[in-house]
């Protein structure tokens, strides 16, 4: 929900044509109610597995790049995806955009203006991950920020539950989520996940 929220956020703020302003609007009210539909849909189904068809990450990860490229034009971010375009993850597609929307959204937030989305197979386990050229992470706090409610810096807006959300469902695909040092300078987040070629 973080994504189309801050979509929504970003409209109101800029001086947009009515018309343009509407047409936002609509188009993020009817994400959220797919993104709560399918909530819904996934807390009656618990306890059951159904089959899902893998999701092409690069595409995904373009959409979710789109979205965010939006919210925060202003700073002109150079956002470089690194992902071999057969690349898939073995899951929900819902899953996936609340993932990438919470780790992009982060990124993009505190990056100085650069992105970085890389991704790699080793057997069945995707791995995926996101830099900035960012504050950074400090190590004490790596573990903290992926915990409801925690914030490693309260002037920045924010709930503190995105990567808390994305840690949970990193967890129910039985993966990991690690948080680092990117080359680039910042944080460095990786999901380890299910993928194939």
């Amino acid at each position: 929900m973080k994504t189309p929220l801050a979509l929504v956020r970003g409209a109101l703020n800029q001086n947009k044509p009515e018309s343009e302003l509407a047409h936002t609007l609509q188009e993020q009210v009817e994400r959220m109610d797919r993104i709560v539909g399918y909530h819904l849909q996934r807390a009656a189904a618990s306890g059951r597995t159904g089959v899902v068809t893998p999701q092409p990450l690069r595409a995904v990860v373009e959409r979710v790049v789109k979205a965010l490229s939006k919210v925060y034009a202003e700073k002109k971010i150079d956002t470089q995806i690194e992902i071999d375009s057969a690349l898939r993850f073995r899951g929900d597609e819902a899953d996936l955009l609340e993932m990438l929307g919470n780790v992009l959204d982060n990124a993009c937030k505190w990056c100085a203006g650069q992105v970085r989305v890389s991704a790699k197979l080793a057997g069945t386990q995707l791995s995926l991950c996101v830099e900035d050229d960012g504050p950074g992470i400090a190590a004490a706090d790596a573990q903290r920020v992926q915990e409801r409610g925690f914030r490693a810096d309260q002037s920045v807006p924010g709930q503190g539950i995105g990567l808390a959300v994305t840690r949970d469902i990193v967890e129910a695909y039985d993966g990991q989520i690690s948080i680092g040092t990117s080359a680039l300078g910042g944080a460095a987040v990786t999901l380890v996940l299910p993928g194939l070629m």
